[in-house]
């Protein structure tokens, strides 16, 4: 794993790449990324929560989520933003880069409780479907993020992509400062 920051040439590196995973925690601002960067590139965005919930907010069955992961992954071309941590031992080997976007927990549990407000009515959203609800566990998951589930992506990053580009944006101004540096490479070429 390869970890570089924003002041190196990313963006020419990132914009060649074919695969790339978005990952962070709930509410850090991977689908705003992830539609800003797939407009840019040209690339098709899937939003594992898309995949992940079906209406009702009820889960696909673990088996099947590998098997719908493992065919995602087989396409030529993608940005996937979703952590599922289950299914990074699919997604790392097939991605040609990784942008992790952390945020501090408090902001990540704003900015799910304002979006819960804005979907709020069953008001329809590309990234996932409709009625999502800020509740104890899903409040719990994101609060634990740093000392549970960021580990465990550290981890498998270590394991699954030793080779690969992984980008850490930290907060919202990284965010938006290498959306700006691909935009004005795409310009420039």
């Amino acid at each position: 794993m390869r970890t570089i920051n924003l002041e190196q040439s990313v963006a020419d590196r990132i914009r060649i790449s074919k695969r790339i995973l978005v990952l962070g925690p709930s509410g850090s601002g991977k689908t705003f990324l992830s539609q800003r960067l797939a407009a840019l590139l040209g690339l098709e965005l899937i939003h594992l929560d898309a995949q992940f919930w079906k209406p009702g907010w009820v889960s696909t069955p673990q088996d099947q989520w590998r098997d719908a992961v493992a065919s995602l992954v087989r396409r030529p071309a993608w940005i996937i933003d979703g952590m599922y941590e289950s299914t990074l031992d699919l997604r790392l080997p097939a991605a040609d880069a990784v942008i992790v976007i952390e945020r501090p927990r408090l902001a990540c549990l704003w900015s799910v409780y304002t979006r819960t407000l804005k979907y709020r009515g069953g008001r329809e959203r590309l990234d996932a479907p409709p009625f999502q609800k800020l509740d104890r566990a899903f409040a719990k998951y994101i609060w634990r993020y740093p000392s549970v589930t960021r580990p465990i992506m550290l981890k498998r990053l270590r394991e699954h992509a030793p080779d690969k580009l992984v980008l850490f944006c930290r907060g919202r101004k990284d965010v938006q400062r290498f959306l700006a540096l691909v935009n004005r490479d795409l310009r420039n070429s």
